[in-house]
């Protein structure tokens, strides 16, 4: 079985790598730069010539433009790196027979609190990243045997600037002064979990839109808090406050519910305190 990642150097194709290692499948990954396969994966037919080099039996699409500021600065960037390549990825993956997983996003729900949201449930697009990025999900299902997760994910980059989980836990080990969002809510997974979940489900021929998350729904100062207690860090320099705020205007209550997931896997998918311990144990390790 051999694997092919898009978007191979950012924190979760990192992890598709790792975790195809470590179960014995074969990876290769593709990126701008710094990966093994040179890849614009806005040119479609360097990303079809691609595709037809490495032949895969799995693809998985981690590539995407998740700076929600960038997406409406460039709406067509976006577009070209969220939607498109989808195309021509599901059109390639049908008539091969390759299995085509394209991780989504979260960014479609707010207004409810901690709800936990499920893959029926209704959408509103509150951005260009989130309609750019529901236009890929569309596009993913010209292949009716495509795997598309919604998620959140936190994860170590290790290079370039620091991933949101890096700066999260230096932001806390140094007490910063720190708004934490209290109305705000996500059920973000780790990226070594989300890997191991998301290979089973595509090993196994899942497909359809997924979601594929934390079994937990938590605020974003929830998980700030929980950062501090695996640390032994007192937070003295912060303090509650709203996402209302912030510019361009950001869903909050992106809890997903992930229970037909869970149903279809031998593992239990991680808690707050689960995720949590992965982020601090990972960046310890790198120290």
């Amino acid at each position: 079985m051999t694997l092919l990642v898009l978007g191979a150097t950012g924190l979760l194709g990192q992890a598709f790598l790792a975790e195809a290692s470590k179960q014995g499948i074969t990876a290769r990954g593709a990126a701008r730069r710094q990966a093994d396969i040179a890849l614009d994966i806005t040119d479609p037919d360097a990303l079809a010539a691609t595709l037809e080099a490495e032949r895969p039996d799995i693809i998985v699409n981690c590539a995407a433009l998740v700076d929600v500021a960038a997406c409406e600065a460039d709406i067509g960037l976006a577009y070209r790196i969220n939607a498109e390549p989808l195309i021509t990825l599901a059109q390639w993956s049908r008539k091969t027979g390759a299995k085509l997983v394209h991780v989504s996003t979260d960014h479609y729900f707010a207004g409810n609190g901690p709800i936990p949201h499920n893959e029926d449930a209704p959408i509103t697009v509150f951005n260009q990243y989130a309609a750019t990025k529901l236009a890929g999900e569309r596009f993913a299902a010209l292949n009716a045997e495509a795997l598309t997760l919604r998620t959140s994910i936190v994860g170590m980059r290790g290079w370039e600037k620091p991933s949101f989980a890096e700066w999260a836990i230096q932001a806390v080990l140094q007490d910063q002064e720190m708004t934490l969002f209290a109305d705000a809510y996500t059920s973000s997974i780790d990226t070594g979990s989300f890997a191991r979940a998301a290979l089973t489900l595509a090993r196994r021929g899942t497909s359809g839109v997924l979601n594929l998350a934390a079994r937990e729904i938590y605020s974003k100062e929830a998980f700030i808090r929980a950062i501090a207690d695996e640390l032994g860090v007192e937070l003295t320099k912060s303090s509650s406050g709203s996402v209302a705020a912030l510019d361009p205007p950001r869903p909050k209550s992106l809890g997903l519910d992930v229970s037909r997931a869970a149903a279809l896997l031998d593992h239990p998918l991680p808690d707050l305190p689960q995720v949590v311990r992965t982020l601090v144990d990972a960046y310890r390790s790198r120290k």
